[in-house]
């Protein structure tokens, strides 16, 4: 299988071993850890940020990305991001929130960068009903869609001090649980693929991945 590891979870394995080695600051892009000036931040956003891409023969065929914000600067509520090569749809029950977390984070995630189109959207709205359970995994269903991430592999502590978005600097932190198992269905039919799930030294990755206890700032 090709490598399709991408630097987003190449930084959070990063941010992993840096905290193993009890220094705050990583060099996100580098995925090096350095010593950093203090920077005061103000809250972004907390909550959780299921996310899952599958893969079949090595192309991706669906990738999801599901929110659920117990606090952010518009408020709180759920969405959900899925990507198929038929379109791309954002649910969320507050849309105003939805369309900020579009917009903000997921585009600029290298999981949507590394998708062959990302196209204008509007969002819908609809009630996003999300299911966080680090032991089992998550769920996320909203009009005909339905993700499901489950199986965890490990359970382990992420901060990252430098997370870039857009050029601006950010901070992250969150319980990350990457996962075996996943699927994604439209309108009751399960898009194909799997995740991407490799081991280096026994330590789990995958491109289906579950947190809990995210938190953002900036």
């Amino acid at each position: 299988m090709p490598n399709i590891v991408v630097n987003r979870r190449r930084a959070l394995l990063a941010g992993l071993a840096t905290a193993g080695a009890g220094v705050m600051g990583v060099n996100v892009m580098g995925g090096t850890a350095a010593a950093d000036p203090y920077v005061t931040r103000e809250p972004l956003l907390a909550g959780a940020n299921p996310f899952v891409t599958l893969y079949e023969e090595g192309r991706p065929t669906a990738y999801a990305s599901v929110w659920r914000v117990d606090w952010s600067r518009y408020g709180s509520g759920a969405a959900l991001v899925v990507w198929t090569p038929g379109g791309l749809r954002v649910i969320g029950d507050e849309p105003r929130l939805a369309r900020w977390i579009e917009e903000h984070f997921v585009r600029h995630f290298d999981e949507a960068k590394a998708l062959p189109s990302w196209p204008a959207v509007r969002v819908e709205r609809a009630a996003v009903h999300v299911r966080i359970d680090p032991v089992r995994g998550a769920f996320a269903g909203a009009g005909d869609l339905t993700v499901r991430i489950g199986d965890p592999l490990d359970a382990r502590p992420v901060g990252i001090a430098d997370f870039p978005i857009q050029g601006v600097s950010h901070g992250l932190s969150m319980q990350l649980v990457p996962c075996r198992s996943a699927s994604i269905t439209v309108g009751g039919v399960a898009v194909p693929g799997a995740p991407a799930v490799t081991w280096n030294e026994g330590r789990p990755s995958s491109s289906a991945v579950t947190t809990v206890h995210e938190a953002w700032s900036m």
